[in-house]
Order: C-alpha cells, then structure tokens, then sequence
C-alpha cells in the first residue's frame, strides 16, 4: 500500500507532528511554503498554531492575511489551533473581540477551525484529513421520520431498526428470519441473541426497552438542560 504524503513547511520540523505523522504511515515531504504549514492536496492546506499563536495574531492582525491567503491558495482552509483553549480567557485582552475575530475570518474566508490538544492528536488530525479528503455528502439525507408512502416491507425494515442498537442491516437479518415485525417483537432476550450480529448485551438492552413500562416522557427546556450541565 502507498503510504499518504504531505508536504510540510521547513519551521515544522521541530514540531513534533511530521514525526508523529510518520507513525501513522503519513510520509512527509518539506519545503518552504508560501502558504500554510500542511499542504495535503492542491485543494486541501492546514495553518498550524499553537493557542497563544493564534492569540497574538489576532490582535497584531496576522490572523486576516493568513487567512486571505491560504483561502485564496487553497479550496478547503483549514486553521488548527493545538494546544488548552482554556487559555485563550487569559490570554485575549477581550473575548469579544477575539471571538469577533475568528468569527470574521471563518465566515469571510471560509477558513474550517479545528482544535487539537498536542501534537500527537494535530497529526492524527492531518492524517485523517488525508484519509476523506475525498469524501463526498450523502446522496440524500437519512429521514427520522417512518415512510409512510413508501412498500409495506420499507415499513418494516424501519419499524425493527428502531429498536435499540438494530439498524438496517440487523432489521433486514431478523425480518428475513422470522418473517414479520410482530414475529420478531415477540422473541425472547435467548431468541434475539442467537440472531448473528445481536449478542446478549443488546437483546436484553432490546427487551428492556419492549418490557419497561411507559412513564411520560417530558421534554427539558433548553434553560433547564443548560443548568443541569
């Protein structure tokens, strides 16, 4: 298998992440970059920086023309703040202004913000970034919703993926079994564990939930969840 390759900036060899890339089978080329610290693909480029990096040029203003140029360079900006977010509240001189400026930069150059804690977890990051850089949004979105217009056995495969840690592929396994969503309803937490793919944590998990007796559900305010967390 080929490995994945990356061309880093010269300044990040000491980082510790071409490094931990290596680890991860990433190949690591490097040069002096005009741009960005990661280039992956002619479309896909990271600015690396450290939480007090990114503190500091926001207030000297570095942050805007970095920015504008990785954005105008690269389709697919990514900015990568390593490092304790925490420290951002002692850092900035104002939060609003700091958070204004993150916000003007993402929204003005499309600049997509991740954050990691360390190196270790900045090159995982990358390597990832790599491995879906072709990854494409879905066909359509999945309904929450039953489909009600839709064939009688559409209606059952959605009925018994509904139960708890079955989904489509399980649901069609246990219909194609037992012929009927009331058939499979019925099963017994021994009857559900046999079924390839079930196993006795989730049949009893599954038979909890047929089994329980209803109490009414009340939805929290979003006050109340905030409170609560």
């Amino acid at each position: 298998m080929i490995p994945a390759r990356v061309v880093a900036d010269e300044r990040e060899r000491a980082s510790g992440v071409p490094d931990e890339l290596s680890r991860l089978n990433v190949r690591v080329y490097f040069s002096r970059l005009p741009v960005a610290d990661y280039v992956l693909n002619p479309e896909i480029a990271v600015e690396r920086k450290s939480v007090r990096d990114l503190v500091s040029s926001v207030y000297d203003s570095r942050i805007f023309y970095q920015a504008a140029k990785i954005s105008a360079a690269y389709a697919k900006p990514f900015l990568l703040v390593e490092g304790d977010s925490k420290e951002v509240e002692s850092l900035a001189k104002n939060l609003k202004s700091y958070y204004g400026a993150i916000a003007n930069v993402t929204m003005a150059y499309g600049l997509r913000v991740l954050y990691t804690a360390n190196p270790k977890e900045t090159a995982v990051t990358i390597a990832e970034l790599l491995a879906h850089a072709r990854a494409k949004p879905l066909a359509r979105m999945p309904s929450e919703l039953p489909p009600k217009a839709k064939s009688v056995p559409q209606q059952q495969l959605y009925l018994v993926s509904s139960l708890p840690g079955v989904g489509r592929r399980l649901a069609e396994r246990l219909l194609s079994k037992y012929g009927s969503p009331r058939r499979v309803m019925s099963l017994t937490a021994g009857e559900l564990a046999l079924t390839q793919g079930i196993g006795w944590k989730r049949a009893e998990k599954i038979k909890e939930v047929m089994d329980a007796k209803f109490a009414k559900y009340q939805e929290k305010s979003p006050q109340a969840r905030l409170e609560a967390d």
